[in-house]
């Protein structure tokens, strides 16, 4: 039987379905996911004060230590998936995750932050340039490396066109090598 079948057997049976939240900020995505039943387990945010925030709104109830580590400023680029949960304690993210979400940086991909992107570098393509635009590949190597059930990841509406390339086909394209279902839509 595959670990998944084991997680969504699990649910099925009444425990709260387990999120990681990648890009987390202060906790808008988790905030949603645990008004829906689901438990925070861990979130990965490079901005101290938001991840501060994130960690006083969903591990408050943690021994000190463990709240220290929750609200720990996590850079996704220089931290790879087993020493990020070894931190926290979780010996075995690919049974302890069950759902990962997340809206990677769209400042790359929004017309305002293209915009401000322009201006700052002088150049009309700069917004092709920006490394944050990439960051969804980080997303995937967490995905492959938890296994989930399920994935969420939220983005602007220009990343369907990003230089000509759609993000959110490339983002299903390899979702679905990995076995999953995957669809992409814009939502008002």
């Amino acid at each position: 039987m595959s670990l998944i079948t084991d997680k969504a057997r699990r649910i099925a049976h009444g425990e709260k379905p387990r999120v990681l939240d990648l890009f987390a900020g202060c906790g808008g995505i988790s905030l949603g996911f645990q008004l829906a039943g689901f438990k925070n387990v861990a979130a990965i945010e490079i901005d101290s004060k938001a991840i501060q925030t994130h960690a006083h709104n969903f591990h408050s109830d943690s021994d000190e230590e463990m709240f220290k580590n929750h609200a720990a400023p996590t850079d996704i680029v220089n931290v790879e998936p087993h020493d990020f949960f070894v931190n926290l304690g979780i010996e075995n993210a690919e049974k302890e995750i069950d759902f990962v979400v997340g809206g990677p940086p769209c400042q790359a991909f929004a017309r305002v932050g293209r915009a401000k992107l322009r201006e700052v570098a002088e150049d009309p393509q700069a917004f092709l340039s920006d490394p944050r635009s990439n960051l969804y590949l980080r997303y995937l190597e967490y995905v492959k490396y938890c296994n989930p059930v399920g994935i969420l990841m939220e983005n602007v509406p220009d990343v369907l066109n990003f230089g000509g390339h759609n993000i959110a086909e490339e983002v299903c394209e390899v979702l679905e090598g990995l076995g999953y279902k995957c669809q992409y839509t814009l939502l008002n």
